[in-house]
């Protein structure tokens, strides 16, 4: 009974490390209102599972997504949608030269990382972004903003596309993140 109860325990610790190894987390995020701008820092920890650290050294790109959301808050109807930012990168990894490449998919920039954890901590670190005009607002609009990290396998061999659909091992991402925009 004892093997048992160690062997359980065993597993359930060992189960619930594999599940942080892919997990994305969004540590810390801070807006401020600069000169009649918004502008945000975030802080996202990606986490890659095996799975997908096996299919980035495979040739095999990531998207990678940090999805902004402010919505106006409002008493008596539906919350308005003011503004949703999508910041894109493509994660490569070049096996000849055992570099990792990111790029900034909106400016078509390219960075190049000596490690995976190094090309990881830049896509996940958002410094004064401009997140939008608070001249656009309505005077006393109560604002709440959101943000989540999101990513996905986008080049699978075609064979292997149907099973993506149907195995969530392909893809991960963090809970929504909120917080509120002080005028």
């Amino acid at each position: 009974m004892k093997t048992v109860y160690v062997t359980l325990c065993l597993l359930v610790l060992f189960s619930a490390d594999l599940h942080a190894a892919g997990e994305i987390v969004v540590d810390a995020v801070s807006s401020e209102l600069v000169a009649g701008d918004y502008y945000i820092d975030a802080r996202i920890n990606f986490n890659l599972d095996e799975d997908l650290r096996e299919a980035l050294d495979h040739g095999v790109e990531l998207d990678v997504r940090i999805i902004i959301r402010v919505r106006e808050q409002r008493r008596w109807l539906r919350d308005r949608l003011y503004r949703e930012a999508r910041i894109k990168y493509r994660l490569d990894y070049l096996p000849l030269s055992d570099v990792y490449i990111v790029t900034t998919v909106s400016k078509s920039e390219q960075r190049q990382f000596d490690t995976l954890e190094n090309a990881l901590k830049y896509m996940g670190k958002l410094d004064r972004y401009l997140l939008l005009d608070a001249a656009e607002l309505a005077h006393g609009s109560r604002l709440r903003a959101a943000l989540k990290g999101v990513i996905n396998v986008t080049n699978l061999p075609p064979p292997m596309k149907p099973v993506a659909f149907l195995v969530n091992k392909w893809q991960a991402e963090s809970g929504w993140h909120r917080w509120t925009l002080e005028q």
